[in-house]
């Protein structure tokens, strides 16, 4: 019996479980195109669209690590974008509590640093 490498079943791992995220968020935008979401048709979209944000890296590694890379820090500074927005946003009728926005200004401050950092560490990589 061959032994399949590791590499072989890390792909073949991330292509199923992107397709299954991916499927929940093609499931959650018709949730919402159909008016069953009870918070408003934003949100369904809103959690859709997240869902195939998060879905992208994981169906485009088998094929490309690089790409995958770029998807997923375009993703984190989307979700980052996303959380910043939704902690501070003025026209909601309830006050968010200083811990949430506390967290999303972390978030977005630890994403920053870390896209950063990979991007010096690149940069000095190169000129030594």
């Amino acid at each position: 019996m061959p032994k399949v490498k590791v590499h072989t079943l890390t792909k073949i791992f991330s292509s199923l479980l992107g397709a299954c995220i991916a499927l929940l968020g093609v499931i959650w935008v018709f949730i919402a195109v159909s008016g069953a979401v009870k918070a408003g048709p934003v949100s369904g979209y809103a959690a859709g669209a997240g869902f195939l944000l998060v879905a992208a890296p994981l169906l485009a590694f088998p094929f490309s690590a690089r790409i995958a890379k770029s998807l997923l820090v375009l993703a984190m500074f989307a979700l980052a974008f996303g959380m910043l927005w939704l902690a501070f946003q003025p026209s909601l009728p309830i006050n968010h509590p200083a811990l949430v926005q506390a967290a999303a200004i972390v978030f977005g401050i630890t994403v920053l640093a870390r896209v950063g950092l990979a991007l010096r560490r690149k940069r000095s990589a190169l000129g030594s």
